[in-house]
């Protein structure tokens, strides 16, 4: 009924094939041809009741963990039933800085793809940048470190960590964080002070481009989207909405093409 494809089971072994029918309103109607598109050496069968088989993403990431598999079919969650041919998924590096951790950003694009029925079969690399190496690598032996907020949930060990959203008393601290962070600063104690550029844009490059494409983000773009390079950033408080257009335009500007059925 209304059948296009079936997944043939006889034992261990699983084959894929592809089938014309008649055009009917009937209930039933007659198998006319049949294609093979994944014979039993080619395909392989997964149970896993975490898997929603209607998200790409997931078949995606199922596929990934059966290389040279020219066909994955999935049993999944409510014991649904489907398949991915010839996975080629997209690849998507998060760039974001930490702590806190895990990641924000990397949090909020699984959210997405994990409902994303109409995304393509993303794959999420995590690339973060941690603060405390910026502050060890260049922040010249600073025992004073000024944060944006409280809210980073950051362990500095031995160095004295104030928050600018708490309006400390000015010290001689050293800035950890963008550019947005050295305005609010000056604005309230009319003073620059030595700081660490934490902004992830900072580390958008030809190398980055060359490993990939990336999602970041940037607390001075407030709305919509900007692109560097093979980048696409999003506003520092994005919503799963933005964050889900992000991973639209950045598969669209790659020029991904895949094939739901």
């Amino acid at each position: 009924m209304r059948t296009r494809f079936i997944v043939v089971r006889n034992g261990t072994g699983t084959a894929l094939v592809e089938v014309d029918r008649p055009t009917s309103e009937a209930l039933f109607s007659d198998i006319t041809a049949m294609r093979l598109i994944a014979a039993p050496h080619e395909c392989v069968y997964v149970a896993d009741a975490e898997i929603d088989v209607g998200v790409p993403a997931h078949l995606a990431a199922v596929a990934e963990r059966h290389p040279g598999a020219l066909c994955v079919v999935v049993e999944g969650l409510y014991s649904h039933v489907s398949f991915i041919v010839n996975p080629r998924p997209f690849r998507l590096n998060v760039l974001d800085i930490v702590p806190p951790e895990p990641s924000k950003l990397l949090d909020q694009a699984r959210r997405v793809l994990d409902v994303g029925e109409d995304l393509p079969p993303v794959l999420l690399s995590a690339d973060t940048v941690d603060s405390r190496e910026l502050l060890d690598n260049e922040g010249a032996g600073a025992r004073k470190v000024l944060l944006p907020c409280q809210a980073t949930g950051v362990d500095f060990g031995d160095v004295n960590v104030s928050f600018l959203d708490q309006r400390p008393q000015h010290d001689d601290w050293t800035i950890l964080g963008c550019e947005r962070t050295r305005q609010i600063h000056e604005w309230f104690y009319s003073d620059a002070r030595p700081s660490i550029d934490t902004c992830p844009k900072r580390f958008l490059d030809d190398q980055r481009d060359a490993d990939g494409v990336t999602l970041s983000r940037c607390c001075l773009l407030q709305e919509g989207m900007e692109h560097h390079g093979r980048a696409v950033v999003v506003p520092w408080g994005s919503t799963l909405d933005e964050v889900r257009a992000g991973i639209q335009a950045a598969v669209a500007r790659e020029g991904f093409r895949w094939t739901p059925v």
